[in-house]
């Protein structure tokens, strides 16, 4: 098969609440609409520590806009309601941080994310033995809560994340933070590789995916790449320029078509 032709998924990412409310709204449905079969919501955090400054940045601001948990349930709940009655099936993963959760109290905060139609969670901070029951509460619910692998994960750790994990794998491209671009080497490949050989799991690749370039190498290596400080930075400098939604979501549903072909 033509690598070209061979089929890849799409994990999005926006910050719910930046630079407002009605424009990360406006902003999900284009990505939704453009092609992504998933979508992180992130509900942002004073101290976002994997992030890098894209997102650190748009997570303040949203907060000083007033951004709390309730909010971005309401968020998620109105998303839902527009991409059904588009008949778009994106699924939808909050990512946050252990904090939040833990002043919602994490029952509460997973049958919400239930009650609003969530389809998986991504935590970075709550590992595996320290999870506070997040990974068993989670798969109770039927919530899809999903483990993260690194570049220094022992092919025993990846085993057991892999058994852990919801029906997919987030696997983190490089050491560091969110936004610097990742460099598709033998390097990369082989520690894909190795991961494999230890997971039956569906990979997410994220970290330093900015382009359809990287994208089109990683076709046929991982089923799903996640896109991230690129689309922040896309929103960043779009809605800025503009006010209008139709606009907002049409030139998001084209920046994520693009990144696809």
């Amino acid at each position: 098969m033509n690598k070209a032709t061979q089929n890849i998924a799409l994990m999005g990412h926006i910050v719910a609440g930046f630079p407002n409310f009605a424009q990360s709204l406006d902003s999900a449905i284009g990505i939704a609409i453009g092609g992504a079969e998933y979508l992180e919501v992130q509900f942002p955090f004073s101290d976002p520590n994997a992030d890098g400054i894209a997102i650190a940045n748009a997570c303040e601001i949203a907060l000083k806009n007033g951004f709390n948990t309730d909010l971005g349930f309401h968020f998620i709940a109105e998303l839902q309601e527009k991409l059904k009655t588009l008949n778009c099936h994106t699924k939808l993963i909050i990512m946050t941080y252990g904090n939040i959760l833990f002043c919602y109290g994490i029952k509460k905060f997973l049958q919400k994310a239930k009650e609003v139609g969530v389809w998986g969670l991504i935590v970075p901070d709550l590992s595996l033995q320290n999870d506070e029951n997040l990974f068993k509460d989670s798969k109770k619910l039927g919530l899809q809560n999903i483990a993260l692998i690194a570049p220094f994960t022992t092919p025993k750790r990846m085993q057991e994340l892999n058994k852990a994990s919801g029906e997919i794998l987030y696997v983190i491209a490089r050491n560091g933070i969110t936004g610097d671009t990742t460099i598709i080497n033998q390097n990369l490949l082989d520690y894909i590789t190795l991961v494999k050989t230890n997971c039956t799991k569906p990979i997410a690749l994220g970290f330093g995916i900015q382009n359809k370039e990287q994208i089109q190498n990683l076709r046929g290596v991982v089923p799903i790449v996640v896109v991230g400080s690129a689309f922040v930075r896309y929103i960043t400098n779009l809605c800025y320029n503009s006010k209008d939604h139709k606009t907002i979501t049409q030139s998001l549903k084209n920046f994520t078509q693009n990144l696809l072909e």
